[in-house]
């Protein structure tokens, strides 16, 4: 049994990729832990730019995406990061023990310093806040994309930092890879899946959106329906969406559609999405409508976590010196 811990940033609405490649496993995932915290990470979501009149409902929107996609608050705790303090407190405190160079070294900081011009220094100590939103739960298992990786890894390196100078306290974190964490954008299947324009399918998306969206999707050159990441990403891209969702093989797929055009296997996976995100939909209509609910299912759990997070605090000050 296992202490899982995974967010997601409140910047758009969640897609078709985040679900396949994060959410579809939380659910599963929450039904094996011993525990199991799932988080809007919102203090990370303030790393880049944002427009602070929408952010709330923002952070909102992924907690209802949350509860309609599956995630039950009798297995699972649904928290917002920023109302667990002891996250950027156990954060401080793994900055006075990472070196600098740990960070700088991280491609993604280089990624998103090119892409968003966000030149502050959260966005460069994002990896460490990182590892304290996943030590602090003292979590040893964490879902997450192939992208993430090293930030995993980095999460390894503060933990056993402090266990070499202050005694054993954090355990080694595994990374939970899922075979839909590859979810590419629908414009350029070189590009995992975005949360904007046409290059992803929002779970709230309406079907005429979806068909359109999926209609203009990037295919390929030839017309042959094959699975093959390199020679024909896009189709394959699409491919693996049509899989997931239908829990037919790849192979299957393949000779079904022998001889059929590029617009039909199309159609019919729009078919398939709109059939998938129906319930959701409804569900999600159904938290909406009830918003009392969903805030009390986040105080109730956001205390669980503090009280969870404070016993960690406790045991890092208590072998620092601190208290």
């Amino acid at each position: 049994m296992s202490k899982i811990f995974s967010g997601i940033r409140p910047s758009g609405k969640l897609h078709l990729g985040n679900y396949l490649g994060a959410i579809k496993n939380w659910i599963s995932l929450q039904d094996e832990a011993d525990q199991a915290i799932f988080a809007v990470v919102d203090y990370h979501g303030i790393t880049t730019p944002f427009d602070p009149k929408t952010f709330h409902q923002q952070v909102m929107d992924v907690i209802l995406d949350y509860l309609a996609a599956g995630l039950n608050p009798d297995k699972s705790l649904l928290i917002r990061q920023s109302h667990v303090p002891q996250h950027t407190e156990l954060a401080w405190i793994f900055n006075t023990i990472t070196p600098v160079s740990w960070l700088d070294r991280l491609p993604t900081y280089r990624e998103q310093l090119e892409k968003t011009k966000a030149n502050n220094m959260g966005l460069l100590d994002y990896p460490v806040l990182m590892a304290a939103d996943i030590l602090v739960y003292k979590s040893d298992l964490v879902p997450v994309g192939e992208d993430q990786l090293p930030h995993i890894d980095l999460t390894n390196e503060i933990g056993a930092r402090f266990n070499s100078s202050f005694g054993e306290t954090f355990p080694n974190v595994k990374a939970k890879l899922t075979e839909g964490a590859r979810i590419m954008s629908l414009k350029d299947p070189l590009a995992k899946m975005s949360k904007t324009g046409d290059e992803g399918i929002a779970l709230s998306d309406s079907p005429d959106e979806i068909e359109r969206k999926i209609s203009v999707a990037t295919t390929d050159s030839g017309k042959e329906i094959h699975y093959d990441e390199k020679e024909k990403p896009g189709i394959s891209n699409l491919m693996t969406i049509y899989h997931l969702l239908s829990d037919k093989s790849l192979t299957d797929i393949e000779s079904g559609y022998a001889g059929k055009t590029y617009v039909e296997f199309k159609k019919d996976l729009s078919d398939i999405i709109v059939s998938f995100l129906q319930p959701f939909q409804s569900r999600r209509k159904e938290f909406e409508n009830n918003l009392d609910q969903v805030v009390s299912i986040l105080e109730k759990s956001e205390q669980k976590c503090r009280a969870l997070a404070d016993e960690t605090l406790s045991d890092v000050k208590s072998k620092m010196g601190l208290i």
